[in-house]
């Protein structure tokens, strides 16, 4: 069995487009995020030793303020809705006020 994604195929598996569509939802859930506000998300190769193979980076930008990265060292298929609260949560505690 291959283990890699093909992002183009369309047959069977997730609906990758409607997936990101929903960690951007959920991010802007929990960051107290103005309509304004750019929310990104994209899949990459990880290349630290002790990463898994991919992860999901999620940018939120800002002409207020400074991008702030989330990681989430898991594919966008495999992503829950709990993934991006916990990463959010982490990311609240240097939000600024």
């Amino acid at each position: 069995m291959n283990s890699l994604i093909n992002p183009f195929d369309r047959r069977g598996g997730i609906d990758l487009p409607e997936k990101a569509a929903a960690i951007k939802l959920w991010t802007r859930q929990n960051l107290p995020l103005t309509e304004e506000t750019v929310v990104s998300v994209s899949e990459f190769n990880c290349a630290k030793p002790n990463c898994p193979n991919r992860q999901t980076v999620i940018l939120v930008m800002s002409e207020d303020a400074p991008t702030k990265k989330i990681s989430i060292h898991k594919t966008i298929a495999d992503i829950a809705e709990t993934d991006v609260f916990d990463a959010c949560l982490d990311l609240l505690r240097d939000w600024p006020t």
